[in-house]
């Protein structure tokens, strides 16, 4: 899977698909919305899926994709993120590419980014919960921010 945008907040199917149809050209038909285990197995292969969450989770809504959305949208996981955040005032999270579990990429509504740190143990549980930032993210003056030790190098 190449994208795994988790979402904050509720982004509605119906103004998604319009958007991705608009912007990209993915048809609405090609956009499965629901929970992935609720998809029937000949069902033609989606270009996105939106997942809603199971409870009322942080970060709970999850818009995955392959290659067929990377190829319609011409961006990558965190670009689209970007482009989403701004366009439905939404914060959002992806992995930030390293080998550490907890640490995450937050987007911010203005599309401001930033690493942080998500509760592993709450993680655990499948939720996603920002602890801290790793950094300062333009958008979130309110979150805390620890920095990594210099002794941990590029954390």
């Amino acid at each position: 899977m190449r994208y795994q945008i988790h979402v904050e907040q509720e982004l509605p199917a119906g103004a998604l698909c319009r958007f991705l149809d608009e912007s990209y050209g993915i048809s609405p038909d090609a956009v499965y919305v629901g929970r992935v285990e609720d998809r029937a197995v000949d069902d033609p292969r989606p270009v996105a899926m939106l997942s809603p969450p199971l409870h009322d989770e942080e970060f709970g809504w999850i818009l995955t994709g392959d290659t067929d959305l990377a190829d319609a949208t011409g961006q990558g996981e965190r670009e689209l993120a970007i482009t989403l955040a701004r366009a439905f005032g939404v914060r959002a999270l992806v992995d930030d590419g390293s080998i550490y579990p907890s640490r995450w990429l937050l987007v911010s509504t203005d599309g401001s980014s930033g690493r942080v740190i998500i509760d592993e143990d709450a993680a655990a549980n499948g939720h996603l919960r920002v602890v801290h930032a790793l950094e300062p993210i333009n958008a979130e003056p309110h979150l805390a921010v620890t920095p990594p030790p210099k002794w941990a190098g590029d954390w």
